[in-house]
């Protein structure tokens, strides 16, 4: 008679409920935190701006509307770039997987990145440890843009001519800082450099390794790395377009330089957190106005309204409802009924 197994710290099935339930903690957490920006927003404090937003043109929400719906193309186009050298792929169809991730990774347990591994692995043929390599050389172009752009915008505080020179020639030096060393590292001549260091000798010399190599092959291709930094730069005006898109409505005080800040800390913030972007990008974006004072120049003295929360919200709804219908036509695109079907096929035994 044998003994009844009890979990064990080597036991995936804990750990995986533990994360489980963090990830609902967290989900959670982040409704709260959009739910206390909704509630900030529509205070009797904003009714100001709340009356303003009721009255905006069709023409200014329809310039919210288009500038949403380029940021999901232009990101998908991102995508689509960088994978060509390995695998060319139709822009119509990474563009329509990054619009249907787009609208998931406002939901926690990584459901955007496993829905856009499976699409691209099961649709498309291409590698899972290959598709990890292409997330890899997206992080890349994107930290070579955001960062210098971030840097410069802090330091010059405002969107002048000495902030176009400073913030070109500081993207350009760290896209070919990744160009270069991404040279020196891709191909059989990469995985021959790395076997002989002393922690990555091992590892070089699997399969494994060899599959995930490939991103920097991706970076290491010229054209592909420019065109894929430019494309993020465009992004990232998409994105501060967005907050002075708001503010002409709402009538607040944000520049371009306050908008570009605002508007890279939104966007990291949905990329980086780990229970979806929804609550926790909002509440971080009015936390990072607050810091860099953009909330005490937008406050009303008399009434103690602070209209950033109302532009935030609004930014986010008008995002929310562009997004449904961007992942409605990439769902419509990529025919999701028949890849649902032959997935279903696969796992009946009968």
């Amino acid at each position: 008679m044998t003994e009844p197994t009890t979990p064990t710290d080597s036991d995936p099935k804990p750990r995986s409920r533990v994360r489980a339930i963090i990830q609902v903690i967290g989900f959670a957490l982040s409704i709260g935190a959009l739910g206390w920006a909704i509630s900030a927003a529509l205070s009797p404090n904003n009714r100001e701006q709340l009356s303003k937003l009721l009255d905006a043109t069709p023409a200014q929400i329809l310039t919210m509307v288009a500038l949403s719906c380029a940021s999901v193309g232009v990101n998908g186009l991102i995508f689509w770039t960088l994978i060509r050298p390995i695998k060319p792929l139709r822009a119509t169809d990474v563009i329509s997987v990054n619009a249907i991730a787009t609208l998931l990774a406002y939901l926690p347990f990584k459901l955007s990145l496993i829905v856009r591994v499976a699409i691209h692995h099961k649709r498309d043929k291409v590698p899972v440890l290959t598709i990890g390599a292409w997330m890899g050389a997206v992080g890349i172009t994107m930290l070579a843009v955001l960062g210098p752009m971030t840097l410069v915008s802090l330091w010059r505080k405002d969107v002048d001519t000495l902030w176009w020179v400073s913030m070109i020639i500081a993207v350009s030096c760290c896209a070919t800082i990744a160009i270069l060393i991404s040279k020196s590292l891709e191909g059989e001549r990469g995985i021959d450099r790395l076997a002989r260091l002393p922690l990555v000798g091992r590892a070089a010399a699997t399969e494994w390794y060899r599959r995930s190599h490939d991103g920097f092959t991706m970076v290491a291709h010229t054209p592909t790395s420019v065109s894929a930094c430019v494309l993020r730069m465009i992004d990232v005006a998409l994105f501060a377009g967005r907050f002075v898109g708001a503010a002409w409505i709402l009538g607040l005080p944000i520049g371009w330089s306050d908008a570009l800040l605002l508007g890279s800390g939104y966007f990291l913030i949905g990329v980086f957190s780990p229970f979806g972007a929804l609550g926790t990008r909002e509440a971080g974006t009015i936390g990072i106005a607050a810091l860099l004072g953009v909330s005490q120049a937008a406050t009303n003295t008399d009434s103690g309204a602070v209209p950033i929360e109302v532009a935030v919200v609004f930014i986010t709804g008008v995002e929310a409802v562009v997004n449904i219908g961007c992942a409605g036509f990439g769902v419509a695109w990529l025919r999701a009924d028949r890849m649902v079907r032959k997935l279903t096929r696969d796992r009946d035994p009968r």
